[in-house]
C-alpha cells in the first residue's frame, strides 16, 4: 500500500539531514537555552525521558519515594520513575480529558511524595484541582504532547514545579530526540541546569550516527515507504521486542544536531498548532452525529490537538474500525492499549484505575498532523464518519458492512 497514510508525522527532510550533520560536525558552541513562547527559557535535554529523570532527581526525594502518575500515559514515564529509584503509584484518569483525575489523586495523596501529570494528546489536565489535591507535594508536568496547550490562558508547563517537554520524532517539532526542562522556581531551575551540565556531551561520531538514523527512520515512517515496508517493520519490532528493551534512558546532554533543528522549528510552532487545530475542528464537525466518541474542549481550555483520539464503545468496535480504515489506506494508532499489562508486570499495578483501563482498550487515534492535504482529510473524515454512524446504530451491521468497504 504505497499510499497508506501514516498516523504520525515524522518530519526529517534531506535539508534537516544536511543541517543536522553540519551542526554535529561544527566546533561552535550552540545556544544553551530554548525559548518556548508562553513559558520562557528552557534547558535542553537529551530526550523527554532524560529530562524527566533529571526533573525527578532535582526534587531530591528519598530513595524509594512514591510518585503518583496516571495509569493512562506513555509507559516510559513508569520506566523513568523506576530508574530514578522511586516507585509508581497509579492514579485513574478523567473520562472527559483522559488526563489525571484530581478526585482519585486526592484519595491516594497521603501515600504519595510527588506527582507527575501528563497532558495527554495535547488535552489539558484540570491543574487548579490537581494542585489542590496534591496538598503541596511537588508536581512535574509532562508536556511531551501538549506544547502550546493552555488552560485559562496559561500554558501547560507553567502550573507545576517543573515541566518536561519532548521533541522526539513524531511530536510537534519532530527533531529525532531532544527535550527541554523548565521551572519558574529559581532554585529548582539552577539545580536542573547544574544536573544537565554535569552530563557527558555526545561525541561528533555519535551525533552524526544519530542524524543518519533519524533520517532513515523518518523515511520509513513516511509515504511511500511506510505503506511499502515501514509499517510491517514497526509491527515486527513491537511484537519481537520486550518493553524492558525499548526506549532506553541515556544520560547525556542533547545532540547538537537536535539543538540546531529544534531552534529552527520552535519559531513555527504556533503556525503548526493553528493548522492542526483546524484539521481537528474539521473532524469534530464531521463526527457531530456521534459526538460521544470525541473529546471536546471545555471552557477555558485550548488544545494543541497533537493527536485526535476517538473513544469507541468497545474494544471490538475499535479493532473493527482499525481494520476497516487500514483497508481504506488510513493508518491509525491504539495508544497504550497494553498499559494495564505493562504496569502489572513491571510496576506492581494493583488494578485500581478502572476508567484508565477501559479507555486504553477503546481509544483509536486518527491522523491529524498539519501537512495532511485537504483531500486526505476528507477521505479520513468520510470513511470514519460513515463507519461511526453505522457503528452507533448497530454493531452487527457494522461488522457485516466493513469487509465490503461500502458505506
Amino acid at each position: 500500500m504505497l499510499d497508506l497514510l501514516p498516523t504520525e508525522h515524522w518530519e526529517y527532510t534531506l535539508g534537516d539531514l544536511v543541517r543536522g550533520l553540519g551542526a554535529a560536525l561544527s566546533s561552535r558552541k550552540l545556544n544553551g537555552m530554548f525559548t518556548i513562547n508562553g513559558i520562557g527559557s528552557c534547558i535542553p535535554a537529551r530526550s523527554g525521558r532524560a529530562a524527566l529523570i533529571t526533573a525527578i532527581s532535582a526534587l531530591n526525594l528519598e530513595p524509594g519515594a512514591c510518585i503518583g502518575v496516571p495509569l493512562y500515559c506513555c509507559p516510559v514515564v513508569f520506566k523513568t520513575i523506576k530508574a530514578a529509584g522511586c516507585t509508581a503509584r497509579f492514579i485513574d484518569v478523567d473520562p472527559d480529558t483522559y488526563c489525571m483525575s484530581a478526585d482519585d489523586l486526592l484519595e491516594k495523596i497521603s501515600h504519595i511524595d510527588a506527582v507527575i501529570v501528563a497532558h495527554m494528546f495535547g488535552h489539558v489536565c484540570d491543574m487548579p484541582r490537581i494542585l489542590e489535591a496534591a496538598q503541596g507535594k511537588p508536581i512535574i508536568e509532562d508536556c511531551a504532547q501538549s506544547i502550546g496547550s493552555t488552560l485559562n490562558g496559561q500554558m501547560t508547563g507553567a502550573f507545576g514545579d517543573i515541566a518536561v517537554f519532548s521533541f522526539r520524532s513524531g511530536k510537534y517539532l519532530s527533531v529525532g530526540e531532544g527535550g527541554a526542562l523548565y521551572s519558574n522556581n529559581d532554585k529548582l531551575f539552577s539545580e536542573l541546569t547544574r544536573l544537565v551540565s554535569e552530563l557527558p556531551e555526545p561525541s561528533r561520531m555519535e551525533d552524526c550516527v544519530h542524524v543518519i538514523k533519524t533520517y532513515l527512520r523518518s523515511m520509513l515512517r513516511s509515504k511511500p515507504l511506510w505503506g511499502l515496508i515501514g509499517n510491517r517493520l514497526w509491527s515486527m519490532y513491537n511484537k519481537s521486542t520486550a518493553f524492558s528493551d525499548k526506549t532506553p534512558i541515556i544520560a547525556s546532554q542533547m545532540f547538537k544536531s537536535d539543538i540546531a533543528i529544534t531552534t529552527d522549528r520552535l519559531v513555527t510552532i504556533n503556525y503548526l498548532i493553528t493548522k492542526q487545530r483546524a484539521n481537528a475542528d474539521y473532524y469534530s464537525k464531521s463526527f457531530s452525529l456521534v459526538s460521544d466518541t470525541i473529546c471536546n474542549e471545555r471552557p477555558g481550555e485550548y488544545y494543541n490537538r497533537y493527536l485526535y483520539p476517538l473513544l469507541l464503545p468497545s474494544q471490538n468496535d475499535r479493532d473493527t474500525l482499525t481494520s476497516y480504515l487500514l483497508e481504506m489506506r488510513i493508518g491509525t494508532i491504539q495508544p497504550y492499549k497494553d498499559i494495564h499489562e505493562i504496569a502489572s508486570t513491571y510496576y506492581e499495578y494493583k488494578g485500581d484505575c478502572p476508567i484508565a483501563e477501559q479507555i486504553a482498550m477503546r481509544i483509536l487515534v486518527l491522523p491529524c498532523y498539519s501537512t495532511l492535504k485537504q483531500s486526505e482529510l476528507h477521505r479520513i473524515a468520510y470513511c470514519t464518519n460513515k463507519a461511526l454512524q453505522i457503528l452507533s446504530s448497530t454493531d452487527e451491521i457494522f461488522k457485516n458492512t466493513v469487509p465490503n468497504g461500502q458505506f
